[in-house]
């Protein structure tokens, strides 16, 4: 598997069509807790690793979150 072209980093509009969330579901899951607040990358920039979403969704579709 080439891991050269795959993403690292979503942006908002990335991370709404990777997990099929909207985007007020997530900014309501992060203020609740339950989601990865991801990382200023410059002001009013977030980004997620994709890593840690990825990860977040395994455990959710295991029943873990």
């Amino acid at each position: 598997m080439n891991t050269e072209n795959q993403q690292r980093l979503l942006r908002m509009k990335q991370l709404t069509i990777h997990t099929s969330f909207s985007r007020s579901h997530i900014y309501q899951k992060i203020a609740e807790g339950k989601f990865p607040p991801g990382h200023l990358i410059s002001p009013g920039i977030r980004a997620w690793e994709k890593s840690v979403v990825d990860d977040w969704l395994d455990k959710r579709m295991r029943g873990e979150g």
